[in-house]
């Protein structure tokens, strides 16, 4: 791995372990309350939070003589569309269904930053994304997909992980015009708004008297700070310095991460199958963030040898 890429791939780390920690959390409450309240306590609490951390200078953002709209085209995607649809989709979808789904973002991710941004990644990288996300579809399917398939969840779950590739896309290409702090605020004051307004016109109604309760409060802070603020920006600092392909298979670590905690946690069973899709997606990842020097030397060194043959044969 490039040495200058350390600290982005440690913020990937960081943010694929609080993100596969969250389900933890949700898992407490999502019996408690409904998914869209929940999105509403979790980023009014996000976007508090930053603002306090603004108003006392521990951080700093600046919107001065800045564009507006990309902004707002940016956190509509995501967290909005991405988390909306997600969340409707947990309806009709199963939760190994949604897993297997979600594993294929880094290929999209990939596919769209070629197209998009005209990033390249080596053969090695190609293979290794591949790779990181046979390892979650290699566990949803040993775990058993529970249930029948739904096609409206398939269709919903799939639009959100289509709406966190373009996410990748778009913070990539902002990070030119903004800090990853600057797209984080931006992300949680539209997801506030708009999850707030959309849960006042719907028929689910917040239930305040679960703020009283402490674990709920334990939760929804940790999905607000923590699974939305630090992950977020860690998630666009990591971005911002390697780019959105090699960004993109860090989502699968998550799910390692998940099963981690449902072992030592919840005291889940742990299967030999958790063991080869975990190898999988650690080797993947690994693969994917290779020096992309390395397989563009071995590339010069293959073509060498070819004109060599060539030239001598002739």
């Amino acid at each position: 791995m490039k040495q200058n890429n350390t600290l982005p791939i440690m913020a990937g780390l960081l943010g694929a372990i609080i993100v596969g920690l969250s389900f933890l959390f949700l898992k407490n409450i999502v019996s408690e309350a409904s998914a869209l309240s929940i999105l509403s306590y979790r980023f009014t609490i996000a976007f508090m939070a930053m603002t306090i951390f603004i108003l006392f200078k521990i951080i700093k953002v600046n919107f001065r003589n800045k564009p507006v709209l990309p902004l707002i085209l940016f956190s509509l995607i995501q967290p909005v569309l991405a988390f909306s649809f997600q969340t409707y989709g947990m309806k009709y979808a199963t939760s190994s269904e949604a897993g297997i789904i979600t594993s294929l973002l880094p290929i999209f991710v990939m596919v769209f930053a070629s197209l998009f941004l005209k990033e390249s990644t080596s053969l090695i990288q190609k293979g290794s994304i591949l790779l990181s996300a046979g390892g979650v579809i290699y566990i949803g399917f040993m775990s058993g997909v529970e249930g029948e398939s739904n096609l409206i969840g398939f269709i919903l779950i799939l639009l959100s992980v289509i709406s966190m590739a373009f996410y990748s896309i778009l913070a990539r290409k902002y990070s030119k015009q903004f800090s990853p702090l600057e797209l984080t605020f931006a992300m949680m004051g539209i997801g506030m708004v708009m999850f707030n307004f959309i849960l006042f016109v719907s028929p689910d109604k917040a239930d305040f008297s679960l703020i009283l309760e402490p674990y709920f409060m334990l939760s929804i802070l940790y999905l607000g700070v923590f699974a939305s603020v630090i992950s977020s920006f860690l998630t666009n600092y990591m971005i911002a310095k390697i780019g959105a392909s090699q960004s993109g298979v860090f989502v699968n670590l998550s799910t390692i991460v998940s099963i981690i905690a449902g072992v030592f946690i919840l005291n889940e069973a742990f299967y030999s199958y958790h063991l080869i899709g975990t190898m999988l997606i650690i080797i993947g990842v690994i693969g994917a963030n290779m020096k992309h020097a390395n397989n563009k030397s071995f590339s010069n060194k293959s073509n060498n040898v070819i004109r060599g043959i060539i030239i001598k044969n002739e």
